[in-house]
């Protein structure tokens, strides 16, 4: 939420405050599943070093991949 802030873009933290509430409702079944919780950590340690080094290309991929991990943990079953 932070980046968000930073951005200042409204209608962006806005969409992601809703996808959030939405997301709320799968995110503890999805993370409990074998794994999902340490690899999402991993995932955000990756994001979190590549905002650090100021790579937004790096960022983006790494960002569109988690939401990607967590959309398919959260619809298999």
């Amino acid at each position: 939420m932070r980046v968000l802030e930073i951005a200042d873009n409204r209608w962006r933290m806005q969409l992601v405050v809703d996808l959030r509430k939405v997301m709320k409702l799968n995110r503890h079944h999805s993370l409990f599943k074998q794994g999902r919780l340490e690899a999402s950590l991993k995932e955000h340690r990756r994001i979190m070093s590549a905002i650090k080094a100021r790579n937004g290309e790096r960022v983006q991929l790494l960002m569109r991949q988690h939401f990607a991990n967590g959309r398919d943990a959260a619809s298999l079953s």
